[in-house]
């Protein structure tokens, strides 16, 4: 069984309103034939959270007495159908819940001067730390008094210290990004360093990405620096099975074909347009048991267990083959469908 609970910490009856969700959704769980004691277990969990304050949400999903998956949602789960709020099934329903969830990424922010950065270390998780970088202080700032040729001297005087300090700035952030294995490197300062610094970044440009504004908050530095990485992932894939798509080699694409590789264990990666409410399939008790034709899955020598969201069961199986999941905004590609794969190997 699978809940998704509001469990916003930001009012002063907090708790009391949690209470009242989470006996709701108690009640259509129980209604759809949920067993009391995994009811039970997921109810000691609610409320276990890293934050304590804000707005926030909560997924569980429980099976045989007990909690087999518990995670905090960024945002409270309210936008979800209320029979995605509270789902007994055959496999657990995380397709919203992977849509919520976010990717903690491994990053590093510099905010740039003539003197040297403001660094911001964020890992996928503890602490974040504050470095400060500070290279030459003088001079770094031209003047215009004095003869020309004296200013001259001064101004290349000032641009060399400007160069040695991106160096080391850019030094500083290719060995702390390569010690935390940094997915992305995020730069904001002033225009003529930061692009200095940039270029002497080597391969590590292709890291970096321009955040709208400076960000104080890492919080907030984190989401812009995960959406980024999100999309540029989507685009990679999404290329990759465009390109593969006209070779008619290694991708497939529309509910029959794709579920087929899934069943065979094809799938690298998995497109998904669909709306989440694409319907039922039937369910076999392996992961990979799974069709929208019921002789499908019994020709394969499978018992159907029953029927469960399409996205569902989709997920279940691509956990159960180590394949990947790539949730692709309205517009991005076009999908027979809207499902597609990458393959492993060539499809037959």
């Amino acid at each position: 069984m699978t809940a998704y609970l509001d469990t916003s910490g930001d009012a002063e009856d907090a708790a009391k309103a949690i209470e009242l969700r989470w006996r709701a959704i108690r009640e259509r769980l129980q209604q759809q034939g949920a067993d009391e004691a995994t009811v039970q277990a997921i109810a000691d969990h609610v409320r276990e959270h890293r934050a304590q304050t804000g707005q926030r949400g909560q997924v569980l999903v429980g099976e045989g007495a007990e909690v087999v998956l518990q995670d905090e949602l960024p945002e409270p789960p309210t936008d979800l159908p209320t029979e995605d709020q509270a789902y007994v099934g055959p496999v657990p329903h995380l397709m919203p819940y992977l849509r919520r969830c976010v990717t903690r990424v491994a990053f590093l922010a510099a905010d740039v001067d003539h003197t040297g950065a403001d660094l911001m270390v964020v890992p996928r998780s503890g602490e974040v730390k504050r470095v400060r970088i500070d290279g030459e202080s003088h001079p770094v700032h031209k003047t215009h008094a004095g003869e020309q040729e004296n200013q001259q001297r001064f101004h290349m005087a000032v641009e060399e210290r400007w160069k040695r300090n991106a160096e080391a700035v850019a030094g500083e952030i290719t060995e702390r990004a390569g010690k935390m294995g940094a997915q992305a490197i995020a730069l904001t300062g002033e225009d003529q360093q930061r692009s200095l610094v940039r270029s002497l970044l080597g391969e590590d440009q292709e890291l970096v990405i321009e955040p709208a504004s400076r960000q104080e908050s890492a919080e907030r530095l984190r989401y812009e620096v995960t959406r980024s990485v999100h999309d540029a992932e989507v685009a990679e894939v999404v290329e990759e099975f465009q390109r593969e798509s006209g070779r008619g080699e290694r991708a497939v694409e529309g509910w029959q074909d794709t579920l087929g590789a899934v069943r065979q264990g094809q799938v690298r990666t998995l497109l998904w347009t669909a709306d989440d409410h694409a319907g039922d399939l039937h369910v076999g008790a392996g992961p990979t048991e799974l069709a929208a034709d019921e002789r499908a899955l019994k020709d394969t020598g499978s018992d159907i267990i029953g029927d469960a969201p399409a996205s569902a069961a989709v997920v279940r199986a691509l956990a159960g083959t180590g394949a990947d999941l790539v949730i692709t905004e309205p517009g991005t590609i076009d999908l027979t469908g809207g499902i597609g794969a990458v393959l492993r190997y060539p499809a037959a």
